[in-house]
């Protein structure tokens, strides 16, 4: 199956927004989400890590947030399933939008790999 790895990418601290704390944040949450991705491959499904598309943005730099939802919507409408690593506003949008296309979301890996047993 080719799996939507959904994750939350910016801090979890509403409160303290420190830039040095988003980014680590950041970094954090973009290596939990290519862990579990990894976890998804081994067991012989194809994930898909939207939050990779920084490395274009390294690239282009100019890019605006609107450029990288446009660009894991495209991918989500192409997925057999969507993975929900860690919650957030972006997250429950996509999460949303694969309900309407009717593409099944599993909150969790286990989750995932026991439901597609």
């Amino acid at each position: 199956m080719r799996v939507y790895i959904a994750g939350a990418l910016s801090s979890k601290e509403v409160t303290d927004r420190n830039p040095s704390k988003v980014v680590t944040d950041y970094i954090s949450n973009v290596s939990e989400m290519c862990k579990q991705a990894s976890v998804i491959r081994r067991a012989g499904h194809f994930p898909f890590v939207p939050a990779l598309d920084f490395l274009l943005g390294a690239v282009n730099g100019d890019w605006d947030e609107d450029d990288y939802r446009d660009i894991g919507m495209s991918f989500l409408e192409v997925c057999d399933a969507m993975v929900v690593i860690s919650l957030s506003s972006g997250v429950r949008r996509e999460a949303e939008r694969a309900n309407d296309l009717e593409i099944p979301v599993y909150y969790g890996v286990k989750n995932f790999l026991e439901g597609t047993k």
